[in-house]
């Protein structure tokens, strides 16, 4: 056997280091892309590898807290330290830098008001809105919380947010909708169905003067590498002013700028 250089030692060495770190990668991206802990058996055939393998990765990565194991259960979960790692890297979030310079961009392209909402414990809120700079300019505070059943952001959450967590919020407003007799809203799940239908088929939502609020929107998805709603971009202006409808101009800038954000966090549409 021929004898290495040290230096073809360290090639190797550094080698089977990244590929180590990749193999555990993929056992990190399988807990990942679980709805919650999950057996041995699932996580080693998502990763692709057998078994036995995937439990030497998963102690040592129990070992630094990028997984756990339930002792009652076996199941595994990704640990305390993929936790704090998550939360430094939302501070450092590249994805919401992009966003920033995205609804800039839009902004001075389309001269309306563009926000981002995330889902929260009141439904999905505005976490950043920058206003057009003109006095006809829709004004949406950042913090505001959207109607789930008559506006463009809320019918986007309707569709693509996990039905056990709107499905209490969307019976009550349904009712205050029919109580107050609020205009351009669903009243029944029959018809919200229709305009989630109708959002789901298209990939994005619009609405115009929803509950006779005087303001037309349209809002597209930010997915994840999951295919799970994250975040949702949305133009709005006043009703009248613009085009709101799902194939006008600012519903197709909204589409492709939700898609860049989207491509971002590591989606991949499907190929048809």
């Amino acid at each position: 056997m021929p004898i290495k250089s040290p230096a073809q030692e360290l090639e190797r060495t550094e080698q089977f280091g990244i590929q180590s770190v990749e193999v555990a990668g993929g056992l990190l991206e399988a807990m990942l892309r679980s709805e919650g802990p999950v057996k041995l058996a699932e996580l080693a055939r998502s990763a692709g590898m057998p078994s036995a393998k995937a439990h030497r990765y998963l102690v040592s990565l129990i070992r630094i807290g990028l997984a756990t194991q339930d002792p009652t259960t076996g199941l595994y979960d990704l640990g305390s330290f993929a936790f704090q790692l998550g939360l430094k890297g939302f501070t450092r979030f590249e994805p919401l830098r992009l966003a920033e310079t995205m609804m800039r961009q839009l902004v001075d392209e389309v001269g309306e008001t563009v926000a981002l909402a995330v889902w929260s414990e009141r439904g999905p809120v505005m976490i950043r809105v920058i206003e057009a700079r003109h006095e006809f300019a829709a004004t949406v505070a950042p913090s505001h919380a959207c109607p789930l059943t008559y506006s463009a952001t809320g019918l986007l959450f309707c569709t693509f947010e996990d039905p056990a967590r709107t499905a209490n919020a969307i019976k009550r407003e349904l009712e205050q909708n029919r109580v107050v007799g609020r205009p351009n809203a669903p009243y029944n799940r029959t018809a919200l169905a229709e305009l989630i239908h109708q959002t789901r088929t298209r990939g994005l939502s619009s609405v115009g003067n929803g509950g006779g609020d005087g303001i037309s929107a349209v809002s597209a998805p930010v997915l994840d590498m999951t295919g799970t709603l994250r975040m949702a971009v949305t133009i709005f202006g006043r009703a009248g002013r613009i085009d709101a409808g799902p194939n006008g101009a600012l519903g197709r800038l909204v589409a492709t700028a939700a898609q860049r954000l989207s491509a971002s966090l590591g989606y991949k549409a499907l190929q048809t």
